[in-house]
């Protein structure tokens, strides 16, 4: 590993298929650039089942679990069964991404949020922090929150896209803001002046691999080495040295899923 810092992945898809040449080089470029401890995202029953497979025999790899909204439309009652028996294993450590896009053509509320109460409803029963992905929808899904959520459980908005008024929200439901790559665009200096007023002790990093690849690498595979790139801008935004950053979200990110010391490195 290059230097001391270590880091969190907290929302990468690394079932993705765009990551079976090199799934195992890819773990080991992330424990080369610091980033030892990894959360594998599902975003339906099947993937969700294998992120929690996966993280079982990976050291420094956990799993969230649940339904996507732009795939509330394959989620069927009966699959809650099977999703707490998901929930309630060791290290799955969070249940989600859960929320609400309305970014598609045709998405609706009608459509999603049945589905995304249903995942509401699993984090409260297996006590596990929620993965919120919130796309144009900030309003709905802030409002569905507080109608159904236990804040005490803690959560996450995943690739925060949002105004202040909706990271605002988020906090004071006791949700902690993620950033990626997308926070080194060029053309996201209004989310940088977001993220800039909210505290660092509710921030945390991610790639949301393969999609949404840091600046230097726009338009290219994600993968959680990129990792530092965005905590370098977090920096940079927050007029921090590098070290604060890496120690603060790290241990935020701990902190948020409960996560123990186990490492890529073990």
């Amino acid at each position: 590993m290059t230097g001391a810092l270590c880091y969190v992945d907290t929302h990468v898809h690394l079932d993705d298929t765009r990551y079976d040449p090199d799934r195992e080089a890819l773990l080991d470029r992330a424990r080369e650039a610091g980033v030892r401890t990894l959360v594998s995202i599902g975003t339906a029953l099947e993937d969700s089942v294998w992120a929690a497979d996966f993280a079982a025999r990976t050291p420094g790899v956990y799993a969230a679990v649940g339904v996507h909204p732009e795939r509330a439309g394959e989620f069927k009652a009966e699959q809650m069964g099977a999703f707490a028996e998901l929930a309630r294993a060791p290290k799955v450590v969070a249940v989600g991404e859960v929320g609400l896009d309305y970014h598609r053509e045709g998405a609706s509320l009608a459509e999603q949020e049945p589905t995304f109460r249903a995942m509401i409803a699993l984090a409260r029963a297996a006590r596990k922090p929620l993965v919120i992905h919130c796309r144009e929808a900030s309003e709905d899904t802030l409002r569905i929150l507080r109608e159904d959520w236990e804040p005490s459980l803690g959560g996450v908005f995943h690739c925060f896209a949002g105004d202040a008024a909706a990271a605002k929200g988020a906090l004071d439901l006791n949700f902690d803001i993620a950033v990626g790559g997308v926070l080194t665009f060029k053309n996201a200096q209004a989310l940088r002046d977001v993220v800039r007023e909210v505290p660092l002790g509710r921030l945390v990093l991610e790639t949301d691999g393969p999609w949404l690849a840091p600046q230097a690498w726009r338009g290219k595979r994600n993968e959680p080495a990129y990792v530092p790139a965005v905590a370098a801008q977090l920096a940079q935004v927050k007029g921090l040295p590098l070290e604060a950053v890496a120690e603060a979200t790290t241990r935020n990110a701990r902190r948020l899923f409960g996560l123990n010391a186990e490492t890529l490195e073990d």
